[in-house]
């Protein structure tokens, strides 16, 4: 279990439903500021590369397909 949680503000991330969770696990919830998209600029990048340049040319049939090719790069 993770010691710290850290999301973006939105209301998914805020609401009592999902911070009562990880409060009843004793984690503690750490929140980005608002407008801080400069933030999440390389994960995005990561994750649009992912999917454009191997997930969408590939087409894998499972889960562990997807695992094995994307680990051996």
């Amino acid at each position: 279990m993770p010691d710290i949680f850290n999301s973006a503000q939105g209301c998914q991330f805020t609401s009592e439903d999902f911070t009562g969770v990880l409060k009843a696990h004793g984690i503690q919830i750490s929140m980005d500021g608002k407008g801080r998209w400069m933030d999440n600029v390389f994960i995005e990048r990561l994750w649009c590369s992912l999917k454009y340049e191997e997930v969408y040319l590939k087409a894998y049939n499972t889960v562990a397909h997807a695992q094995q090719s994307i680990e051996s790069g």
